[in-house]
């Protein structure tokens, strides 16, 4: 054989004897290597949507809940299909998108055109259809209690939310975020050279966030929604005493709770909005913007709001002076028209003198002088402490741990007012504070947890809107405060009702109730303008048998004028509602209503 044959056949051998030993070294001592490599380039890992935790009343009607929806995203380039697919969708033509963006071409794609469109969109590394959980409100409350939902923001994104994420921006979706919100899981997804799935597997499956049973009865609610928008109507009528221009809505709130489980069985606020607005894809801007600019302020929630507090404030005063013995339940004072003190003369609302009077009968009447006399007999630079003490320990100027964003509310004391204004306390401060005026701010919930204290003797629940998270009860805290005349207070509320300035609208109720008006002055407002109270309960007396669940409502319009003529009846068709009483009773007999309520 010529030796040049030998040479090439020699090369020949070894060039397969390398070949050879690159394939062992690739599929043997390699393979583990370039098996990952190659599972790689066809397989991912994807997190997988947890469920929000729903969201129910008290009787496990649902009021939020979960659906999932589809979009379709587009990130610009040729689309295959790209006719059929925007006949679908019924739109003219693709969007231009920059470079390294994308937007959603179509939301909550119905359900029958899903399975089309994920055959047309299949292998387009440009064009995808993307599940997410929707939040939705199928029985919606008021929007500020209820609270809505969102996508993440940039920040949400670096505390690990991820797009699609639903996040709690105001109300209770915001307040118990943390019960609400799910974990992800983990998903391994395989898929062909077109980007098509050929399988999947699931790593970790996704933890869903926890139920919640709220204290909130939807009947009672939309009863307390109702009261309000239609107390529009008695707010109207007083401008036209005043000859001034109509309200176009209602500006208060309503809060109705169990006194003996602090169980928070309604709580209203107006206006509001319907929180499935926020729900919507694409969100409906304009709209949103609306809200937040509406002067009536409709994402506030008035109920956790402070406002003067005004003539229901006086349960405070009256509970101050007895428990401190600066007065007793048969002190009198005369109630008159006007008093001056300091040089001021300050009056009580009705312009007759109403002759003398007990505590029981001031609270009833609500006589301003009354507690004037009063707070100058104990003195009234010192007294504001006593004041401040018990309006402290009837929960005022303190949260009252409901799961909401609340506002403290201020009781103020001489500490107040030197850190302040760097300025002493002035006596005549203390007679204004006594009738809930001066720099007194309670909250709706805060007068409903003081009224529940007085009408349980004592007996102080904390105010709580979840009943229960899962099937795990809530805990509440139950504190006693102390006082021996509980039963002056609450018999100067019920005298409120049989004889007083509820009298004329609620003394015939077939429940008996117990209650407190109040109007409060506002700075700058004139004589018609000042914010509307009532505050009542029943049965009366609590604790005793009763047909009738025991119940605490409170009424605050802003703005509205006197208490009784606005905020009572509110309070009383709440009543009404809540004990199933007919609307068409016999006709009470009259009783002579004073011109002036506070």
């Amino acid at each position: 054989m010529p030796s040049r044959i030998r040479l090439l056949m020699l090369i020949i051998y070894l060039g397969m004897a390398v070949l050879a030993g690159r394939l062992v070294q690739l599929q043997v001592f390699q393979h583990g290597k370039y098996a990952t490599l190659a599972q790689g380039n066809h397989q991912r890992t994807e997190t997988i949507p947890a469920l929000r935790g729903r969201i129910f009343d008290r009787n496990g009607t649902t009021l939020a809940d979960n659906r999932i929806a589809v979009d379709l995203y587009y990130s610009g380039g040729p689309v295959r299909f790209e006719r059929q697919i925007l006949e679908i969708l019924g739109l003219d033509g693709l969007p231009k998108v920059e470079k390294g963006e994308e937007v959603v071409l179509a939301a909550n794609l119905p359900d029958e055109w899903v399975p089309t469109l994920a055959e047309l969109s299949a292998g387009q590394s440009n064009l995808w259809l993307e599940e997410r959980i929707e939040r939705y409100y199928p029985n919606p409350i008021a929007g500020p209690v209820i609270g809505y939902v969102q996508g993440p923001t940039a920040d949400d994104l670096k505390r690990g939310y991820e797009r699609g994420d639903l996040v709690g921006r105001a109300g209770l979706e915001a307040a118990l975020e943390d019960t609400l919100r799910g974990r992800r899981g983990l998903k391994l997804v395989e898929v062909d050279v077109r980007g098509e799935v050929i399988r999947e597997q699931v790593l970790a499956p996704p933890v869903p966030g926890k139920d919640v049973y709220l204290t909130l009865d939807l009947n009672l609610q939309r009863a307390a929604e109702k009261a309000l928008a239609e107390g529009l109507t008695d707010l109207n009528a007083g401008r036209d005493k005043l000859h001034e221009p109509h309200e176009k809505v209602a500006k208060g709130a309503l809060v109705a709770l169990d006194p003996t489980s602090g169980e928070v069985l309604a709580m209203a606020t107006a206006p509001a909005y319907d929180p499935n607005l926020f729900t919507r894809r694409p969100a409906p801007a304009g709209e949103i913007r609306a809200l937040q600019t509406d002067p009536a302020h409709p994402l506030l929630n008035r109920a956790v709001q402070a406002y003067t507090p005004g003539s229901t404030f006086k349960a405070v005063t009256a509970s101050a002076l007895l428990e401190k013995r600066l007065v007793t339940p048969s002190t009198t004072y005369r109630c008159l028209p006007a008093i001056t003190f300091g040089g001021q003369v300050r009056r009580n609302w009705s312009s007759r003198d109403m002759g003398p009077m007990t505590v029981e009968e001031a609270l009833a009447y609500s006589c301003n002088t009354w507690f004037y006399q009063a707070v100058i007999e104990a003195g009234p630079t010192d007294v504001i402490e006593t004041i401040a003490a018990r309006a402290r320990e009837l929960g005022l100027g303190k949260k009252t741990g409901v799961e909401l964003a609340e506002k403290r509310g201020l009781v103020p004391d001489k500490a107040w007012k030197k850190e302040r204004y760097g300025e002493p306390w002035y006596p005549g401060e203390t007679l204004s504070v006594a009738i809930g005026q001066g720099a007194v701010l309670a909250t709706p919930v805060q007068i409903a947890s003081m009224l529940g204290t007085v009408a349980a003797g004592g007996e102080a629940h904390q105010v709580h809107l979840v009943r229960k998270v899962g099937s795990e009860l809530k805990k509440v805290n139950v504190r006693q405060v102390k006082g021996r005349y509980w039963k002056t207070l609450q018999e100067g509320l019920r005298k409120t009702v049989t004889e007083g300035t509820a009298s004329s609208r609620l003394k015939d109720f077939p429940v008996p109730t117990a209650g407190k008006t109040g109007t409060a002055e506002t700075p700058g407002k004139k004589a018609g303008y000042e914010h509307a109270w009532y505050m009542g309960y029943g049965p009366y007396p609590l604790g005793k048998k009763s047909d009738y669940a025991p119940l605490v409502a409170v009424a605050f319009f802003e703005n509205a004028g006197e208490g009784s003529r606005v905020a009572l009846p509110a309070v009383k068709k709440v009543m009404k509602a809540y004990w199933k009483v007919p609307d068409k009773l016999p006709e009470p007999a009259k009783q002579p209503e004073p011109t002036k309520q506070p």
